[in-house]
């Protein structure tokens, strides 16, 4: 497999290196306490099972995008910006998962004392910032008018209050971000592969735990010309920083890269994508989502390591790629769109006879498989925080693979190989402009007046268009053509928000508002409905007054936050899972040498985690807390599959105080958090439950990393 080697010149840092942030402990009164129960579990179909009441409960799900451009289909992507030239100017079906429950015990803990925050190596902080958890009442879920909802709100309210006096966090100056509240209590963990069954950890643990070492929506505009930049005589400045990076590996500050923001890194990403001729924030201020943007660079080399007919060969020859599933075979001829398909595993021999013949080749979820490609997503996904898809297509010289049609994705197309002729055009109508569905195929003669952009792009271009612009792409003669489209921003717009919002908001506010509850006018029907739609009496006018006055009283920061929570969860679901730096490898749960494995068949950990260790989340949008059906939950996304949602939601659910754990891990990030300062009782198991999960790096204690280095040296 061909990878490409990082770029670290480019990166930028931020001025201070993470430090430990060290607060005082905060003690609970209850220890958790908690039982599994595990469930057979099945690989593809779902099998529902009640839900158990427990302190954590998971379910697995993984999940891949595939967004492309040229039929509308799902993908994803990742790269840093260098001396290009410019001119300015979809979804794969989801897959059947398997879904795990466990039952387990529900238990609660109350916590008691204070923690003060002290500063730490170079984390330096000023102001506390108090937790709060809240829980949201849902569409499904308001029982907040029974006197069972009342005392769990004024419980829940208690506790609030309670844990804002005894635990406050200092948020960094430079890190401040969104990122809702989280908690954890005890995880049950159920694995996703066929045939295995969860495994549960116990909540009460007091000895060590294992550990390895160390816009506006306007109308598209024409492109504007930039002039045309010579390419840059440094090989290295060319090279995607898609390769996984050593752990030596370090910024301009002298901070490992791996130690960095992943949101900042899935930027640099992004700006190596679109540059170096234009910044990112020339882009988002100038292009995104209004028109589209041509980047030439003069080099044919630039997105040389992401992919070649060679590495799909090997791909094909080494995995089970299936047509349909994966791979479709598609021409367009005399205006008619036609796929042909085979059924079965896509090999060699039959992919080539049908490129020899004129047919196109799309896949839909190449990250799936080719890790170049999966590593550019997975960083993009970071800066975007939402699904970031990629398809491949390769065209034969001379012909065309898709009718002329619109996409519902931000879509940037890399070229890789070849040469291909693209022509973009306007929206037809102000609903196709940043379109939320992706259109059918067009005909020629629907397509309105001249292109936008008529160009043709060579090895090493870009080309950037928004959501609902209509483009065509063909091979010229005598050259074929392979490109990468990455997709972003799917299903991610505001009105997306607001779907999930408005029901929140009305069922919170119809249990606040008694006249929300009131029954509607007797003659409510003899002034509204399409046959009265052209007419304005008296009594419409004051019922549209009185309804809109009505409507008013539905807006609440808690809807807002509540919304925002479930776009962040369906992003779980979507994500790729993490790719994790060969520097911070064995500081998680992925690393080698965590356990010792004795001659005499026992297994004993090599390495602990203790109060001294210090902690912090593997990525920033690695997890969200969600308040939903009056519980709290954590999804993440480390136990999803490189394929589009071939696994349910993975979700711990947890008890009101160990959120406060979570909250702190969220807020520090990237700094790291000493164990002793978590405020959480079984610190230890805390732990323990997010390093199982693949969801922090743990650093080791001070001794330790200093045994081991005098080890070395000697």
């Amino acid at each position: 497999m061909e990878t490409v080697a990082a770029s670290n010149s480019e990166l930028v840092v931020p001025k201070d290196e993470p430090g430990d942030v060290v607060l005082a402990p905060v003690t609970v009164s209850t220890p958790l306490t908690g039982s599994n129960k595990k469930p057979s579990q099945k690989r593809k179909k779902p099998t529902p099972s009640p839900q158990p009441s427990s302190i954590i409960k998971l379910k697995a799900d993984n999940n891949e995008p595939g967004n492309a451009t040229e039929n509308g289909e799902q993908q994803q992507v990742q790269p840093v910006p260098k001396e290009p030239v410019i001119e300015a100017v979809t979804p794969v079906p989801k897959k059947q998962k398997k879904k795990h429950t466990e039952d387990t015990k529900q238990t609660t803990a109350q916590k008691s004392s204070p923690g003060k925050k002290q500063k730490s190596g170079n984390a330096a902080f000023t102001s506390k910032v108090p937790f709060h958890i809240k829980l949201y009442s849902t569409s499904k879920q308001l029982s907040a008018s029974t006197p069972a909802g009342i005392a769990k709100k004024k419980k829940a309210k208690q506790q609030a209050t309670t844990s804002t006096s005894t635990a406050g966090t200092l948020v960094p100056e430079q890190h401040k971000q969104q990122n809702g509240t989280s908690a954890i209590g005890v995880t049950a963990e159920p694995k996703k592969k066929a045939s295995k069954k969860a495994r549960t950890a116990k909540v009460n643990g007091d000895s060590a735990v294992g550990l390895p070492p160390t816009s506006i929506a306007t109308p598209l505009k024409r492109a504007s010309q930039i002039k045309k930049e010579p390419k840059t005589p440094n090989r290295m400045n060319h090279l995607s920083p898609v390769a996984g990076t050593s752990a030596s590996a370090t910024n301009p500050s002298g901070t490992a890269l791996h130690e960095l923001d992943s949101v900042m890194i899935g930027r640099q990403t992004f700006a190596w994508m679109i540059g170096p001729a234009i910044t990112v924030d020339e882009f988002m201020r100038t292009y995104w989502e209004r028109k589209p943007l041509l980047v030439q660079r003069n080099d044919r080399a630039y997105y040389a390591g992401l992919l070649s007919r060679g590495m799909i060969d090997e791909m094909l020859r080494t995995n089970n790629v299936e047509y349909t599933k994966n791979i479709d075979i598609t021409s367009y001829r005399d205006g008619q769109r036609e796929t042909h398909n085979p059924d079965g595993r896509v090999l060699p021999p039959d992919l080539w006879h049908f490129y020899e013949t004129g047919c196109s080749v799309r896949m839909l979820n190449p990250q799936t498989y080719l890790r170049s490609v999966y590593e550019l997503n997975v960083k993009l996904q970071e800066y975007f925080h939402c699904m970031t898809g990629a398809n491949f297509y390769l065209t034969p010289p001379g012909s065309q693979g898709f009718a002329p049609h619109y996409d519902d994705i931000e879509a940037f197309v890399l070229q890789i190989e070849g040469r291909k002729r693209w022509r973009l055009y306007g929206p037809r109508q102000p609903q196709e402009v940043l379109a939320r569905v992706s259109s059918e195929n067009l005909r020629q003669d629907e397509l309105v007046g001249p292109p936008l952009l008529d160009v043709v792009l060579e090895a090493g271009d870009l080309l950037y268009f928004p959501r609902g612009c209509i483009h065509q792409a063909a091979t010229v003669p005598g050259a074929h053509s392979l490109h990468i489209t990455v997709s972003v921003y799917q299903r991610n717009c505001w009105a997306d928000l607001f779907e999930q919002m408005l029901p929140i908001a009305l069922a919170t506010a119809a249990d606040m508002e008694p006249q929300l509850r009131e029954g509607i006018p007797l003659d409510l029907h003899q002034h509204f409905g399409i046959v009265h739609s052209d007419g304005m009496s008296a009594e419409r006018r004051r019922l549209v007054v009185r309804i809109r006055a009505m409507f008013d009283k539905l807006f609440s920061d808690a809807a807002i936050d509540a919304a925002v929570d479930q776009l962040a969860k369906r992003f779980q679901h979507d994500a790729l899972p993490p790719l994790v730096d060969f520097g911070e490898w064995d500081d998680t749960v992925y690393g080698g040498g965590n356990y010792e494995f004795r001659a005499d068949g026992t297994v004993r950990c090599a390495r602990s985690i203790d109060d001294h260790s210090s902690v912090r989340l593997l990525r920033r949008n690695i997890l969200r807390l969600v308040s939903e059906e009056e519980k709290l939950r954590i999804y993440y996304h480390t136990d999803n599959s490189r394929e589009y949602h071939q696994y349910e939601a993975n979700f711990l659910e947890l008890d009101h105080e160990t959120a406060l754990g979570v909250e702190l891990l969220i807020k520090m990030y990237p700094r790291y958090v000493l164990v002793s300062s978590l405020p959480v009782e079984d610190r230890l198991e805390f732990i323990r439950s997010l390093w199982e999960k693949g969801l922090i790096v743990c650093r080791r204690s001070g001794e330790e990393a200093r045994a081991d280095t005098s080890a070395s040296t000697l």
